[in-house]
C-alpha cells in the first residue's frame, strides 16, 4: 500500500428497485434477502430488471449530485412486457433539467434521445452522452436495444454557468491496450490553474469520470488526484481493496480528502469500478425533481419558467421523429 493513500470515508449498499422487467428484479432481491448476494448479482448481470439510484451527499459528494446503476432487459418474448407498457413506458419520456449536467455511460444497449434543441440521436454499446441542460432543456430518453445497462451521473454546474445555452455531446471513449483505465469525460489531473477551469461539457477541468476494469485478482491501478477532491468509487462487479479496506461489488465508497494518491487493488476477477474525482463547488446547492439550482428563489422561478411553456411543451413518447419535429417548431422553448 502506498504512504499517502485515499481511505475510505463511508461505505453504503445502495437500494436496488425492481424495474425492466420487474419479475427479474424481484428474482435478485428475494436472492439478496436470502443472504445469496453473489447469486443475485449474476442473475442481474444475466437477466437483469435492476436500477439502483444513489441520492449522493450534497457535501461529501460535491459536484456530483445523482449516481445510478441500470440494467435492463427487454425480450420480445416476455409476457408481462404488454402489461408493465401500460404503467410504466419503456424509458423517461420528455422530462426538463436546469443548472446541471448529466454523463450518462452506456455499457451495453443503450438509449434513444429526443430534445428541445430539435436533437435527436440514438447512442449505446460503450457511448457517452453529456448533457449540459444550463438555462433549461427538455429531453426524452427511451431504451434502445434488448440488454441495456448503463450509468447515469449528475454533476453540479457552477453559479457561474447555470444559465448557459443547452447542448449536448456524443463519443466513444477509447481504453489504451497497456491501461486498465477507460477515460469517460472530464480533464482533472493532480495539478489544476484554478484561473483556467472549464467549467461544463465533456472537457470540464474540475471533473474525471474513469472505469476500471481489473482482469485478475492482484491487478491494481494507481493514480494521482488533488487533495481537496471529492473520490468516489462504484464497485459494479468484483471486489476492489483501497488501503486495505474491502469494497465488495455494488457498493459506493467515499473516501477521505486530504491525501493525493489513489490505489485500487482487485481481490476478485472480473472487477469493474466507476471512479469520480471532481473539485468540490463549495457553492449552495437546493435540488428538487430534476432541477440543480443555488437558491429556493431560483426552483420557484424553475418551475414557473416550465409552468408557461418556456422550456417547449413535453412531447409524447409515441410520436414519430416527425410528429415531433412539428410539436418542437410549434411549441418550442423560448428561454
Amino acid at each position: 500500500s502506498l504512504a499517502n493513500c485515499r481511505t475510505i470515508k463511508k461505505l453504503e449498499k445502495p437500494i436496488r428497485l425492481p424495474v425492466w422487467p420487474v419479475a427479474s428484479g424481484l428474482i435478485s432481491i428475494v436472492l439478496d434477502f436470502a443472504g445469496l448476494e453473489d447469486a443475485a448479482r449474476w442473475w442481474e448481470d444475466k437477466v437483469g430488471g435492476r436500477v439502483c439510484p444513489m441520492m449522493l451527499d450534497t457535501i461529501e459528494a460535491d459536484p456530483f449530485v445523482l449516481l445510478v446503476h441500470h440494467r435492463h432487459s427487454f425480450k420480445p418474448w416476455d409476457p408481462l412486457r404488454p402489461l408493465s407498457n401500460l404503467v410504466l413506458p419503456e424509458g423517461f419520456p420528455s422530462h426538463p433539467h436546469r443548472g446541471l449536467e448529466t454523463a450518462t455511460i452506456t455499457l451495453r444497449g443503450g438509449l434513444a434521445h429526443r430534445d428541445s434543441l430539435g436533437r435527436a440521436e440514438v447512442y449505446g454499446d460503450g457511448q457517452v452522452q453529456w448533457l449540459c441542460s444550463g438555462k433549461g432543456i427538455l429531453h426524452e430518453e427511451m431504451w434502445s436495444g434488448e440488454e441495456c445497462e448503463l450509468y447515469q451521473l449528475w454533476i453540479n454546474l457552477p453559479q457561474s454557468h447555470k444559465y448557459t445555452d443547452p447542448f449536448t455531446q456524443v463519443f466513444l471513449p477509447h481504453r489504451p491496450d497497456d491501461s486498465f483505465e477507460t477515460h469517460l469525460g472530464g480533464s482533472l489531473g493532480s495539478e489544476h490553474d484554478k484561473s483556467k477551469m472549464i467549467c461544463q461539457g465533456a472537457d470540464r477541468s474540475d471533473v474525471r469520470i474513469s472505469r476500471i476494469q481489473l482482469a485478475k485478482a492482484g491487478e491494481h491501478w494507481h493514480t494521482s488526484v488533488p487533495a481537496e477532491a471529492t473520490v468516489l468509487l462504484y464497485c459494479r462487479s468484483g471486489c476492489i481493496t483501497l488501503d486495505d479496506q474491502l469494497i465488495p461489488a455494488h457498493r459506493l465508497a467515499y473516501t477521505e480528502r486530504g491525501t493525493t494518491s489513489l490505489e485500487v487493488i482487485a481481490t476478485k476477477p472480473d472487477t469493474d469500478v466507476l471512479v469520480l474525482c471532481g473539485l468540490p463547488l463549495r457553492e449552495p446547492i437546493f435540488a428538487s425533481g430534476t432541477w440543480v439550482l443555488s437558491s429556493q428563489a431560483e426552483l420557484n422561478r424553475a418551475d414557473i419558467d416550465y409552468a408557461s411553456g418556456k422550456f417547449g411543451r413535453p412531447w409524447e413518447h409515441t410520436f414519430s421523429d416527425e410528429q415531433w419535429r412539428n410539436w418542437i417548431s410549434k411549441f418550442g422553448p423560448t428561454l
